[in-house]
């Protein structure tokens, strides 16, 4: 009866331990609970994630799993991530990327710096590339794509702060594209319509002109006469006036804004949606 309770309560033990390693690995880059990677994948991950924290201080982590425990896919990432004491420095520098296999959904949840480097518009631009590849069940591939991304923005980031006033991001140059297509959309509507404006009162004055078979009908009653008129340049002057232009205060700002979320007490980004 002893030895029945003993195994009972370790039992017990081994279960409600397991339950809390569940969030409770401090170790690593790849925590492969849904069994996506194979080994050498999962080394090659974890090489290439060592690799940009030791570069730029950004703990780069891979999360899968079948079963979020009820929580929504960014809730369970930020829980794992709080409860293992990951990321780097007082704030926490880091991301996360969570792939739930039971609801389909795959979420980028950022820490610390790492909610400043991966904004709004970046973390879009790195979802559209990777999206379609988990789409096809090419997991590795697509966290292959995510950690280049992640190494080219944390690189960018980097020259950003040794020259904020000289940096134009990625972001930047694409709003500037943006308006010289509008500017030059809007320029030649406005020509078109002029253009129409004045072809419609052209053919309206053609409407009023009587054709005339003798050529006499065009000659003044009186002959032709000539006038000479001459111009004398005397002086010129020329005023000069400063034309102030209108700067932009988000010329040297690092994108957009980030969205956050709270959990823990500790705020957090990212983004994601289903594949």
């Amino acid at each position: 009866m002893r030895k029945t309770g003993l195994v009972c309560l370790l039992t017990l033990i081994l279960c409600f331990t397991g339950s809390l390693t569940a969030f409770g690995r401090t170790e690593g880059h790849v925590f492969d609970e849904a069994g996506l990677y194979t080994q050498e994948e999962a080394a090659d991950l974890t090489s290439r994630a060592e690799a940009i924290g030791e570069t730029y201080g950004m703990d780069v982590l891979f999360l899968t799993t079948t079963d979020t425990q009820g929580l929504e896919a960014r809730e369970y990432a930020a829980q794992f991530f709080l409860d293992g004491d990951f990321g780097y420095g007082a704030e926490k520098d880091g991301i996360v990327f969570i792939i739930d296999m039971g609801g389909r959904d795959a979420q980028m949840v950022t820490s610390g710096e790492g909610i400043r480097i991966f904004t709004d518009y970046y973390i879009d631009k790195i979802w559209n590339e990777v999206q379609p590849i988990l789409s096809e069940g090419a997991y590795y591939d697509a966290m292959s794509t995510f950690l280049t991304d992640v190494e080219y923005y944390c690189g960018e980031y980097q020259k950003y702060l040794a020259n904020p006033e000289a940096y134009e991001s990625e972001y930047q140059k694409e709003q500037e594209s943006r308006n010289i297509v509008l500017y030059i959309g809007i320029s030649l509507i406005f020509a078109l319509i002029v253009a129409g404006v004045s072809v419609v009162f052209m053919r309206k004055g053609h409407n009023n002109v009587k054709s005339f078979t003798d050529g006499r009908a065009y000659l003044k009653e009186n002959g032709v006469n000539f006038r000479v008129n001459q111009d004398a340049f005397v002086t010129t002057h020329t005023t000069r006036k400063r034309i102030i232009k209108n700067e932009d205060n988000n010329n040297n700002s690092w994108g957009g804004g980030s969205s956050t979320f709270s959990s823990g007490g500790h705020n957090f980004g990212g983004g994601g949606g289903k594949f």
